[in-house]
Protein backbone atom coordinates (compact mmCIF):
# COMPACT_ATOMS: atom_id res chain seq x y z
CA UNK A 1 0.00 0.00 0.00
CA UNK A 2 1.56 3.07 -1.11
CA UNK A 3 1.47 5.70 1.78
CA UNK A 4 2.23 9.62 1.39
CA UNK A 5 1.57 12.34 3.71
CA UNK A 6 -0.69 15.18 2.48
CA UNK A 7 -2.61 18.26 3.18
CA UNK A 8 -6.05 18.53 3.04
CA UNK A 9 -7.90 22.10 2.81
CA UNK A 10 -9.44 23.07 6.12
CA UNK A 11 -13.28 23.66 5.06
CA UNK A 12 -14.06 26.08 8.01
CA UNK A 13 -11.55 28.81 6.81
CA UNK A 14 -10.09 28.18 3.75
CA UNK A 15 -6.96 30.45 3.77
CA UNK A 16 -5.79 27.93 6.65
CA UNK A 17 -4.49 24.77 5.88
CA UNK A 18 -4.66 21.34 7.54
CA UNK A 19 -2.11 18.86 7.84
CA UNK A 20 -3.95 15.83 7.38
CA UNK A 21 -1.60 12.05 7.70
CA UNK A 22 -2.74 9.63 5.04
CA UNK A 23 -0.59 7.26 7.39
CA UNK A 24 -1.32 5.12 10.66
CA UNK A 25 0.74 7.72 13.06
CA UNK A 26 1.52 4.56 15.52
CA UNK A 27 3.39 2.79 12.73
CA UNK A 28 5.80 5.40 11.89
CA UNK A 29 6.18 7.61 14.79
CA UNK A 30 8.79 7.03 17.69
CA UNK A 31 12.29 6.36 17.76
CA UNK A 32 11.29 2.55 17.79
CA UNK A 33 9.15 2.81 14.34
CA UNK A 34 11.72 4.86 12.66
CA UNK A 35 14.91 2.47 13.58
CA UNK A 36 12.66 -0.44 12.17
CA UNK A 37 12.00 1.26 9.15
CA UNK A 38 15.61 2.37 8.43
CA UNK A 39 16.65 -1.53 8.94
CA UNK A 40 14.07 -2.08 6.47
CA UNK A 41 16.00 0.31 3.86
CA UNK A 42 19.07 -0.19 4.46
CA UNK A 43 18.21 -3.81 4.14
CA UNK A 44 16.17 -3.20 0.73
CA UNK A 45 18.43 -0.20 -0.90
CA UNK A 46 17.06 -1.03 -3.99
CA UNK A 47 12.98 -0.74 -3.04
CA UNK A 48 12.06 2.69 -3.70
CA UNK A 49 8.98 1.84 -1.00
CA UNK A 50 11.40 0.69 1.94
CA UNK A 51 13.11 4.04 1.19
CA UNK A 52 9.74 5.48 1.17
CA UNK A 53 8.47 4.75 4.50
CA UNK A 54 11.71 5.17 6.29
CA UNK A 55 11.19 8.75 4.80
CA UNK A 56 7.99 8.97 6.35
CA UNK A 57 8.41 7.80 9.68
CA UNK A 58 11.63 10.22 9.42
CA UNK A 59 9.40 12.94 8.89
CA UNK A 60 7.02 11.85 11.57
CA UNK A 61 9.63 11.84 14.19
CA UNK A 62 10.68 15.38 13.02
CA UNK A 63 14.09 14.43 11.55
CA UNK A 64 13.81 16.42 8.39
CA UNK A 65 17.46 15.82 7.20
CA UNK A 66 16.70 11.58 7.04
CA UNK A 67 13.26 11.93 5.47
CA UNK A 68 15.07 14.48 2.58
CA UNK A 69 17.79 11.45 2.27
CA UNK A 70 15.40 8.48 1.74
CA UNK A 71 13.08 10.17 -0.17
CA UNK A 72 15.79 11.22 -3.12
CA UNK A 73 17.13 7.42 -2.67
CA UNK A 74 13.14 6.52 -3.34
CA UNK A 75 13.47 8.84 -6.49
CA UNK A 76 16.86 7.15 -7.87
CA UNK A 77 15.55 4.12 -7.69
CA UNK A 78 12.33 5.60 -9.27
CA UNK A 79 12.53 8.54 -10.76
CA UNK A 80 8.95 8.39 -12.01
CA UNK A 81 7.28 8.13 -8.08
CA UNK A 82 5.41 10.75 -7.49
CA UNK A 83 5.09 10.29 -4.32
CA UNK A 84 8.50 10.53 -3.36
CA UNK A 85 8.52 13.74 -5.09
CA UNK A 86 5.36 14.69 -3.29
CA UNK A 87 6.77 13.83 0.29
CA UNK A 88 9.84 15.57 -0.32
CA UNK A 89 8.26 18.57 -1.36
CA UNK A 90 5.87 18.11 2.29
CA UNK A 91 9.19 18.31 4.12
CA UNK A 92 10.33 21.54 2.39
CA UNK A 93 6.65 23.01 2.89
CA UNK A 94 5.59 22.18 6.24
CA UNK A 95 8.52 20.38 8.05
CA UNK A 96 11.18 23.35 6.84
CA UNK A 97 8.88 26.16 6.36
CA UNK A 98 10.68 26.83 2.74
CA UNK A 99 7.88 26.51 0.31
CA UNK A 100 10.01 28.24 -2.65
CA UNK A 101 12.21 24.99 -2.57
CA UNK A 102 8.83 22.32 -1.72
CA UNK A 103 7.28 24.00 -5.02
CA UNK A 104 9.80 22.27 -7.34
CA UNK A 105 9.39 18.96 -6.29
CA UNK A 106 5.75 19.65 -6.06
CA UNK A 107 5.92 20.35 -9.74
CA UNK A 108 8.02 17.13 -10.36
CA UNK A 109 5.60 15.06 -8.64
CA UNK A 110 3.03 16.37 -10.93
CA UNK A 111 5.04 16.24 -14.32
CA UNK A 112 6.41 12.54 -13.39
CA UNK A 113 2.79 11.37 -12.48
CA UNK A 114 0.24 13.02 -13.51
CA UNK A 115 -2.72 10.79 -12.30
CA UNK A 116 -1.09 11.33 -8.55
CA UNK A 117 -3.61 13.59 -7.01
CA UNK A 118 -2.49 15.16 -3.62
CA UNK A 119 0.64 16.39 -6.42
CA UNK A 120 -1.97 18.92 -7.59
CA UNK A 121 -3.67 19.60 -4.67
CA UNK A 122 -0.32 20.45 -2.74
CA UNK A 123 0.88 22.05 -5.98
CA UNK A 124 -1.90 24.37 -5.66
CA UNK A 125 -1.78 25.10 -2.27
CA UNK A 126 1.91 25.97 -2.46
CA UNK A 127 1.32 28.45 -4.89
CA UNK A 128 -1.51 29.93 -3.16
CA UNK A 129 0.96 30.24 0.14
CA UNK A 130 3.17 31.70 -1.84
CA UNK A 131 0.65 34.15 -3.36
CA UNK A 132 0.68 32.86 -6.78
CA UNK A 133 -3.07 32.92 -7.40
CA UNK A 134 -2.77 33.00 -11.39
CA UNK A 135 -0.41 29.77 -11.09
CA UNK A 136 -2.47 28.04 -8.20
CA UNK A 137 -5.41 28.79 -10.97
CA UNK A 138 -3.71 26.81 -13.89
CA UNK A 139 -2.25 24.00 -11.39
CA UNK A 140 -6.47 23.30 -10.65
CA UNK A 141 -7.47 23.77 -13.98
CA UNK A 142 -4.78 21.31 -15.11
CA UNK A 143 -5.63 18.55 -12.23
CA UNK A 144 -8.79 18.28 -12.74
CA UNK A 145 -8.56 17.32 -16.38
CA UNK A 146 -6.69 14.47 -15.94
CA UNK A 147 -8.13 13.28 -11.98
CA UNK A 148 -11.19 11.28 -12.27
CA UNK A 149 -13.81 13.36 -11.63
CA UNK A 150 -15.10 11.53 -8.42
CA UNK A 151 -11.89 11.20 -6.64
CA UNK A 152 -11.42 13.04 -3.50
CA UNK A 153 -9.34 15.37 -4.25
CA UNK A 154 -10.45 16.12 -7.36
CA UNK A 155 -13.52 17.83 -4.83
CA UNK A 156 -10.80 19.34 -2.68
CA UNK A 157 -9.40 21.23 -6.06
CA UNK A 158 -13.04 22.04 -6.63
CA UNK A 159 -13.27 23.75 -3.36
CA UNK A 160 -10.14 25.70 -3.91
CA UNK A 161 -11.19 26.94 -7.44
CA UNK A 162 -13.51 28.48 -5.38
Amino acid sequence: MEKDITTQQNTTNPKTINVKTMINDEQYSGTQNLTKLESLAKDNPNDATAQINAGISAYANANYTKAIEYYNNAIKIDPKNGVAYNNLGNVYYRGLSKPNIALTYYEKATQVEPSYNYGWLNLALCQQNLGDKAAAKTTIAQGLKVLDANDTIAASLKELQG
